[in-house]
């Protein structure tokens, strides 16, 4: 069981590396107030999906806050290594370099799954850790679902909601 974690953990970290790649390269950023409501969002989404007593949510919740700094810091770096490989010419010694640099950051990625895999199975335990694990894939997808659909709403002329407005 706690094998199936991980490698769904590492597989959702390596999606959702490649969807951020993607959104950077295809799509325009949001704006900070956008990205934290969608962070509320999330917050409300996980509690609710996870079913967290208050109790569970005070100690879940700095634990959490402390691995999505930690993820979004590896997801940052990342995205530099990959914008610096586009920007810049590349030789084969160059390349070589870039790839087995990401391959440290996915291996350090794949640790701190591991590191706060067992924090956050101390504090909730495993069963709703497996839980946060889908919560946060279902959560993404819906997301992106929903970015897309206003994507192609405004290429299609269709107008969208007004900014900062909810559907």
């Amino acid at each position: 069981m706690r094998t199936l974690t991980r490698i769904a953990t590492f597989l959702f970290l390596a999606f959702f590396a490649c969807i951020a790649n993607a959104q950077e390269d295809d799509m325009p950023g949001l704006a900070p107030e956008r990205m934290q409501e969608i962070k509320a969002q999330k917050s409300a989404y996980i509690t609710t999906k996870l079913g967290l007593t208050s109790d569970e949510a005070q100690r879940f919740w700095p634990v959490y806050n402390e691995y999505d700094e930690a993820r979004e810091k590896q997801r940052r770096e990342m995205r530099e290594l990959h914008k610096g490989a586009r920007d810049g010419e590349l030789d084969d010694a160059k390349a070589k370099e870039t790839l087995n640099k990401g391959l440290d950051i996915r291996a350090r990625e794949l640790e701190l799954e591991r590191t706060y895999n067992d924090r956050f199975i101390k504090s909730i335990g495993a069963v709703k850790t497996l839980q946060l694990v889908k919560a946060e894939r279902d959560f993404n997808r819906e997301v992106l679902r929903r970015f897309r659909e206003r994507m192609e709403e405004r290429r299609d002329g269709r107008p969208g909601p007004p900014p900062g407005g909810r559907r």
